[in-house]
């Protein structure tokens, strides 16, 4: 007996893990990271006292729910650092880092910084930064790239874009798509492969 009672319980346990992880995802897509965790648990149909026994903090459950955001951003980096023209991968993260962001508006949150002293936020962030320092540099050396922008600028015009994500979710979701064209427009190169001579 005590045996199945243990099993039982591990079942348990497992299924209100399940359960918070599903719940804090659709919460955290859906309405960022500053859900409160209490909101999770009522939507996971726990206790908050279960939520703290699998997730003793907020973060370890954004970080539990963020890995798989983090693995699909690195799979879109790599397709985009493998793009033989190095405009065509700077815009293809851009877009796609754009598209993840309407999708999962943990990413959003977390380029942003709307949760402070969080590791999740921070891989977030760093992940940002790694992944345009190389695409950055590659199009500068392609003359692809305006040579005054720097992988931080074009980290913030994503942030920027985003903050439009976020106005635009409603009334017209693709939006971004065109301002996401404004943007890179200005950032390529006016002489450079493939770009308009912007100074005829």
């Amino acid at each position: 007996m005590a045996t199945t009672s243990s099993r039982r319980q591990r079942r348990d346990a497992v299924r209100n893990r399940e359960q918070l992880l599903e719940a804090a995802t659709r919460a955290f897509a859906e309405r960022g990271l500053a859900v409160d965790v209490r909101e999770i648990a009522r939507e996971a149909g726990v206790g908050v006292g279960t939520f703290y026994r699998h997730f003793p903090t907020k973060d370890d459950l954004l970080q539990a729910v963020i890995e798989p955001d983090l693995a699909a951003w690195s799979e879109l980096t790599e397709r985009a650092d493998a793009a033989e023209d190095a405009w065509q991968g700077l815009r293809t993260f851009v877009e796609s880092t754009l598209a993840l962001m309407v999708e999962r508006r943990a990413i959003l949150d977390g380029l942003g910084g709307a949760v402070q002293d969080s590791a999740a936020v921070v891989a977030c962030q760093e992940h940002l930064r790694g992944a345009l320092t190389g695409l950055v540099d590659r199009a500068h050396g392609q003359g692809a790239l305006r040579s005054d922008v720097s992988a931080a600028d074009v980290g913030l015009q994503i942030m920027a874009l985003g903050r439009i994500v976020q106005m635009t979710a409603e009334m017209d979701p693709e939006a971004w798509r065109r301002h996401a064209g404004f943007v890179l427009d200005g950032l390529r190169a006016a002489d450079g492969p493939g770009g308009e001579n912007r100074s005829s």
